[in-house]
């Protein structure tokens, strides 16, 4: 016997959300994605305006920065479908330009880790993360970003080009590998350690993902029946 949940409930967020970001943006062009989730203190600041307390169904346009604290968790959804994680005590400046049909976006992380699930980008289209020492060139991929002593990109599905701005010097980072980027132009890549795996899928994971619950009963003739409910958490 099996139980489906959250058909109904997720059509009515994803319908909540888009009338979100419809309402609070007069320039639907400007808008580069939406906040999907807040949770605890999660904070932003739209280009040249104060900081403020940030709110699920937030748009996000230009310029926007966000910021999450202490045990702290914001994920975004850009308009492709790309997913965007930030862990706590992280930081990043979302920037984006359209030409047409085609959005490009930027990510620029100035502390933390971030996780990222990116949608195969169309032509003309481009998606990279970067910050003051490396960028990480993503055309359809998942993995982590952290910045700290040296920049850490962990790939687990697809292709990175990884830079370091500093030398110049470039390199291919495939799912499996961890690159490492030095502020003295360093740049080397390896097989990453199941630790980074692991953290690099907690991080790129949305927060919406298909979980189940596996529940021993009995009849009243004493059969033990399997009762699975699957859910979203």
């Amino acid at each position: 016997m099996k139980m489906l949940l959250h058909g109904t409930a997720v059509a009515l967020l994803v319908l909540a959300a888009t009338h979100t970001v419809q309402a609070s943006s007069p320039n639907p062009d400007q808008v580069i994605g939406v906040l999907s989730k807040a949770v605890l203190d999660v904070t932003h600041k739209p280009s040249g305006q104060d900081w403020a307390t940030a709110t699920r169904g937030q748009a996000l346009s230009q310029g926007h920065t966000l910021r999450t604290g202490e045990k702290s968790v914001a994920i975004v959804k850009f308009k492709d479908n790309s997913l965007l994680r930030l862990r706590e005590l992280s930081e990043v400046t979302l920037s984006g330009s359209q030409s047409g049909q085609s959005l490009s976006k930027s990510v620029d992380l100035l502390n933390g880790v971030i996780g990222f699930s990116v949608s195969k980008q169309r032509a003309g289209e481009e998606f990279r993360f970067s910050t003051p020492t490396s960028v990480a060139s993503i055309r359809g991929t998942g993995g982590s970003l952290s910045k700290g002593a040296t920049d850490v990109l962990v790939v687990v599905e697809g292709v990175v080009n990884f830079l370091n701005r500093v030398s110049g010097k470039a390199v291919d980072v495939q799912a499996g590998f961890t690159g490492v980027s030095w502020p003295d132009g360093k740049l080397d890549v390896r097989v990453s350690t199941e630790a980074e795996r692991a953290s690099a899928l907690e991080a790129a994971r949305s927060g919406d993902q298909p979980r189940q619950l596996k529940l021993e009963i009995r009849n009243g003739q004493g059969e033990q029946k399997d009762l699975i409910i699957d859910y979203k958490e």
